[in-house]
């Protein structure tokens, strides 16, 4: 029997609650996740102007569930599934800086979401925090995207990942400092006599 979750008000936002298994460990384990949905509002004023609103995100909750690898955490997906098919697959040097930016900027962000949790919110926050926390420029912010649009590809066409890249359309946050202009080279001339 497919859930339908369970929609409550809570001082100013409608919120819903519902069920979802994550892999944890090697082992599935159901957990109840809450999520807000909207704030209370004359649009939203009673339990039923938000059906549409729990239609779609119960969607995206039975199509996770059709997706077994989508419950399991993101820094276990990569490390146990990505990582080895980008060693197989890549240059060397390609693999290493993914491996790099994997360790350094993603990794110590993602710890508490499942694979099926990423959203374009959550990718542009990402970014944005790693570039106000490191004071990267816009170069390495673009690479660190490209390397989750090869994570979310790669499991978008095994199946792991349910629905489109959640890397697309992800803009490049303001916070990412422009790269400093080059000087131009003092360029000297040999006159021929």
């Amino acid at each position: 029997m497919a859930q339908h979750g369970f929609v409550f008000r809570k001082g100013r936002s409608w919120f819903l609650r519902y069920r979802h298994d994550l892999i944890v460990d090697g082992k599935q384990i159901r957990k109840q996740k809450c999520i807000k949905l909207a704030d209370y509002c004359d649009r939203y004023r009673r339990e039923g102007d938000l059906d549409e609103l729990v239609a779609e995100k119960m969607a995206g909750v039975r199509q996770a569930a059709k997706c077994p690898k989508s419950g399991q955490m993101f820094t276990t997906y990569v490390e146990e599934t990505y990582l080895p098919y980008a060693k197989r697959t890549c240059k060397p040097s390609t693999y290493a800086g993914r491996k790099t930016y994997w360790e350094h900027y993603i990794k110590p962000r993602v710890a508490k979401y499942a694979l099926r949790d990423f959203t374009t919110a959550i990718v542009y926050g990402l970014l944005d925090d790693v570039a106000h926390t490191h004071r990267v420029n816009v170069g390495s912010v673009s690479k660190l995207r490209a390397v989750l649009t090869s994570i979310f590809q790669y499991a978008i066409n095994t199946g792991d990942f349910p629905g489109r890249n959640p890397t697309e359309g992800v803009i490049l946050p303001e916070s990412a400092t422009k790269p400093k202009p080059t000087s131009p080279r003092l360029v000297t001339r040999c006159r021929r006599s």
